[in-house]
């Protein structure tokens, strides 16, 4: 309605306006004049009738909806004029924004807002800490801290809870199907209520709970793969380690807690494992009240704390306070946060790039609008009025480029989250929502505010008499202009520069990371992980003869060439044992440095891993449960514990726990060393001192056998599963996975880092190319006679060639020049995600010089070929 009578005003106007010109014209008919005349003095009385249909909608109101609207309208028919100029601009535009938004997405869902809980800001976890060692990463506190501090009844918490994911052993679910390995957290009375998530069906943990036995809360996945998605499930028993349980209540789709492969939540109750252990290690987490902060609490907790130095450990602990996001963060990839940082701040210079590139197209674009500018600045267009007609083309092409831009980084995120190519904090997915849609609608009103400001700024700066006689050809832009465009090209290749020396860091570190010996095959080598039930595998006579007779039936029946079993597979497992050398003095246990890994395996593991046997022997049938306790060592134990003498026939002892006699065992053979990872150190592959012990001496209950097979095919691996199951179907097994996707998974974070990096540089190297592109090829427009005279002259196409190469390469080398401090800025941030090299490393920096230089001089070579072209008497004649 509102635009119908905006309709009519407008026609009453005109109508009114062409009345006026009519009498007026009618009176000087009167004086004498012919109609002709007549017409144009009426004109001339009335004044700009465009001026006066202006000031009487200012009168009307909503004029800047109408303004809007003409804005809009003259913009479209702009675009219209230059096709393949908005197209290459929308094109840049969404590429840009496109990747911003899919990279904030990640960043909204790591930073901003890791957890899917109400009041996440206040969600807290306490570790602990050792004084000394303030560079160790924290660990768990103890069952017994826990109910210390809630004794103390702190003032700082709403909520005071306990969740564990360190078990102490595997946990067998039974009564749903076969038997299977499943990961029941034991959680507290308030862990439900502390995260503010009710469930989808029944309930949670009640105070009666604590003393009717077991009971559990599934997760909502759980539910519909083991009990089909059932609503009789609630009440239903089930068996977790032959102790019955009972299902309370089922989680909303999505819900999960850290770990993700959390099947469901027990109750800790005084008569479960951890109840009777105040020993246990358990995450303590809690709800702060508002306004409250973590320091507060952490002084408050320290206050209560009550058991420390703890004996055990022998040494002086103190409690710290976290958010629970970024420790979330920490436990899903230690570099996950920085990763994050980095890669939004690499895709934010390719917007920055892309940003000035259309910056500079427009200055370019300038020229040729002068006379369109002076034109409309001479019928009354103030200079506010033509700016806002530059920013509204600008912001046109934006709100475009968004739009595409966010079908893009949805694309994106849909196949990320597919490919799942690095592992996420849990309960949180990656998803283009609300937040994500307002950040690039941000993006959008800063891009166009970016690339379109100076351009309009400066184009609508006109001198009237200048700007009406110039004509398309002979138009160029101010020398102030020029200036500012070789400036943004000059950013544009030292931000590429420093996207491509980040690049090739990455890459390298990729390259090293794989290339790396690690002493250890991985070749048609596959793993499958056993679970041995605890009621029936109680002595470690058991389980022996069950990995003996497995070991005699799998490899002759399953197609595979040979067959072991580990304890632990690399490149997993970090040292966590004290080692006591017969002969020298016994560490303390608590102060002794834990770095020994310990590994239970069979004989034919160092054959079919290709760990090779460098001194002495390794284990065969004789070292049983019956004959002396035997050990093997690499070489990496050697070079600390024995660093002076012969280690064969050397006893060594692992230290236990308190009040346990571990044997001595003797040293009857040094391997090489397997290479492992440490999750929380630096990236990079470590040798570890480890010791090994044969399967049949200590075995464990959970193992894995480690095959090579002879053809690696579906069939082979299915048929070893089933003889594994033959002997005991009550045994859990896991998936048969190949050991390159296991290695794979651990280069996941680097190799996810490399390739979104290399994209980005890939992109900001050819929006760097066309921004030199763009320049020289507006020179030769604008110094078109200025070649012609050069060559009338007596110049040669040779020397035209080299003007513009020469004008294009100071450009770069300029650009170069800045990258290379941008570049090395850079750099220093990636210090802790590179490996085996230095972020100053000069062949990087070359490599990442030459290849821009190489791009550029292409980009520089047909502006330059078309310069060296130009017809003397065509240029000479141009104007």
């Amino acid at each position: 309605m509102r635009w119908r009578r905006w309709r009519h005003r407008e026609d009453d106007l005109e109508r009114e306006l062409r009345s006026h010109l009519e009498v007026e014209a009618s009176e000087q008919v009167e004086n004498g004049l012919s109609f002709e005349e007549a017409q144009y003095a009426a004109k001339r009385v009335l004044g700009n009738s465009a001026l006066i249909k202006e000031e009487v909608r200012d009168v009307w109101g909503w004029v800047s909806l109408e303004r809007l609207k003409q804005d809009v309208i003259y913009a479209l028919r702009m675009f219209a004029r230059a096709p393949g100029f908005t197209a290459v601009v929308i094109l840049t535009l969404a590429l840009g924004i496109g990747a911003t938004t899919a990279m904030f997405s990640v960043v909204d869902a790591v930073l901003l807002n890791p957890l899917p809980f109400p009041n996440q800001d206040r969600l807290v976890v306490i570790f602990e800490k050792v004084v000394d060692r303030p560079a160790d990463p924290p660990f768990f506190a103890s069952y017994q801290d826990f109910e210390n501090w809630q004794r103390g009844n702190p003032q700082s918490f709403e909520r005071l809870t306990v969740a564990t994911w360190s078990i102490g052993g595997p946990q067998i679910l039974t009564g749903v199907g076969p038997a299977r390995d499943v990961l029941a957290m034991p959680v507290g009375i308030d862990f439900f209520p502390m995260l503010g998530i009710p469930p989808e069906l029944g309930r949670t943990f009640e105070p009666e709970d604590l003393n009717d036995g077991c009971t559990v809360v599934l997760k909502h996945n759980f539910w519909i793969e083991a009990f089909g998605g059932q609503r009789d499930t609630l009440g239903r028993h089930v068996e977790i380690n032959r102790e019955p349980c009972t299902v309370i209540g089922v989680m909303p789709p999505g819900f999960t807690f850290y770990p993700d492969a959390a099947e469901m939540w027990m109750l800790i109750s005084p008569n479960s494992v951890i109840g009777r252990n105040p020993r246990a290690n358990v995450g303590v987490f809690g709800l702060l009240k508002s306004g409250i902060s973590i320091k507060r609490a952490e002084n408050e907790v320290e206050s209560l704390y009550k058991n420390s130095p703890r004996p055990d450990l022998g040494v002086q602990l103190k409690p710290v306070v976290y958010p629970l996001a970024k420790q979330f963060a920490r436990l899903t990839g230690p570099t996950l946060r920085l990763s994050v940082v980095v890669l939004f701040g690499a895709v934010t210079f390719v917007l920055l790039i892309g940003c000035l590139n259309i910056a500079n197209l427009l200055l370019g674009k300038s020229v040729a609008r002068q006379k369109e500018i002076a034109v409309r600045a001479a019928l009354g267009s103030g200079r506010a009025r033509i700016v806002r007609q530059l920013l509204t083309e600008a912001m046109l092409l934006s709100v475009i480029g968004a739009s595409l831009g966010i079908v893009l980084a949805i694309i994106a995120v849909y196949y990320f989250r597919i490919l799942s190519p690095i592992e996420m904090p849990p309960g949180n997915p990656v998803t283009v929502n609300i937040a994500v849609f307002g950040f690039t609608a941000s993006t959008a009103v800063v891009t166009a505010l970016l690339f379109g400001l100076i351009p309009a700024l400066k184009t609508s700066r006109v001198d009237l008499t200048k700007g009406l006689r110039v004509s398309a050809h002979s138009a160029s832009l101010s020398r102030a202009a020029r200036i500012l465009q070789r400036a943004l090209v000059i950013v544009e290749v030292a931000l590429s520069l420093a996207l491509l020396v980040g690049a090739g860091l990455l890459i390298q570190t990729v390259q090293r990371l794989s290339s790396v010996p690690l002493g250890f095959q991985t070749d048609h080598v596959s793993v499958m992980p056993i679970i041995l039930p605890r009621w029936t595998y109680s002595t470690r006579d058991q389980r022996a003869r069950f990995f003996r007779a497995t070991l005699d039936r799998t490899a002759p029946r399953s197609g595979a060439g040979s067959t072991a079993v580990t304890s632990l597979v690399p490149p997993d497992g970090w040292g966590g044992d004290a080692v006591a050398v017969d002969g020298g003095p016994e560490p303390t246990p608590g102060v002794a440095v834990r770095d020994v890994l310990r590994v239970s395996v069979s004989s034919d593991y160092f054959k079919i891993m290709g760990v090779p046997l460098q001194l002495g022997q390794v284990f065969d049938d004789r070292d049983n449960e019956n004959s002396p306790a035997v050990a093997l060592v690499n070489e990496a134990f050697v070079r600390k514990y024995f660093p002076t003498r012969d280690a064969i026939g050397s006893r060594i002892k692992i230290l236990s726990a308190p009040g346990s006699a571990p044997p001595w065992l003797t040293i009857v053979g040094i391997v090489g060393n397997e290479k492992h990872q440490d999750f929380f150190g630096p990236m990079g592959w470590h040798e570890i001192p480890i010791v090994y012990r044969p399967i049949t001496q200590e075995p464990p209950f959970r193992a894995f056998f480690v095959v090579r097979a002879l053809a690696d095919t579906t069939a082979a691996r299915a048929s070893f599963r089933k003889q594994i199951e033959s002997l005991d179907n009550d045994a859990p097994t896991g998936d048969l996975q190949m050991m390159d996707q296991r290695l794979a998974r651990t280069l996941s974070y680097p190799r996810f880092r490399a390739i979104v990096l290399t994209a980005f540089a890939a992109v900001a190297l050819l929006l760097a190319a066309i921004g030199i592109y763009a320049v020289l090829s507006q020179l030769i427009g604008q110094r078109m006679q200025e070649f012609g005279i050069r060559m009338a002259l007596g110049a040669q196409k040779r020397d035209l060639l080299k003007l513009v190469l020469r004008e294009g390469l100071v450009l770069t080398l300029a650009g170069l020049a800045a990258g290379f401090a941008i570049a090395l800025s850079v750099a220093g941030l990636l210090k802790s995600l590179i490996y085996g090299l230095k972020t100053t490393d000069p062949w990087t920096l070359a490599a990442g010089s030459l290849m821009l230089l190489f791009v550029a001089f292409s980009a520089m070579y047909v502006p330059a070929m078309r310069a060296s072209r130009v017809d003397p008497k065509v240029a000479i004649r141009y104007e």
